[in-house]
């Protein structure tokens, strides 16, 4: 009987970027990236930050998006992003200031 969660993987290293990413400047890894989801996601409203050689993509999502559709989206963003450009690619969206109203109203200010 299987309990808990699935640990298989656990110990499988992520897949690293292949040379052609490397050896890209970072300009052109950004512009590659803006090509694809222009394509994938023609109505989409991202900047790409920041394309490091180790695949780490930082972005920003200028849509508003609820918190379940922007995990969403992303998920299936880095996945296209794996298929088409390069395996070795993460994600990771830049972090987003506290947007409440209340609190900002009330002078709490929320550091993360």
């Amino acid at each position: 009987m299987n309990k808990g969660i699935n640990i298989s993987y656990s110990n499988i290293n992520s897949p690293e970027t292949e040379s052609a990413w490397i050896n890209m400047s970072k300009l052109k890894r950004i512009l590659l990236i803006e090509k694809s989801i222009n394509i994938l996601y023609p109505d989409a409203d991202i900047t790409i930050v920041n394309a490091d050689e180790n695949g780490q993509v930082s972005l920003v999502i200028n849509s508003t998006l609820s918190v379940d559709e922007r995990g969403t989206f992303m998920l299936d963003l880095e996945e296209n992003l794996k298929n088409n450009i390069d395996n070795g690619i993460n994600i990771w969206h830049e972090a987003i200031g506290d947007k409440s109203s209340l609190r900002n109203l009330r002078g709490i200010e929320v550091l993360s």
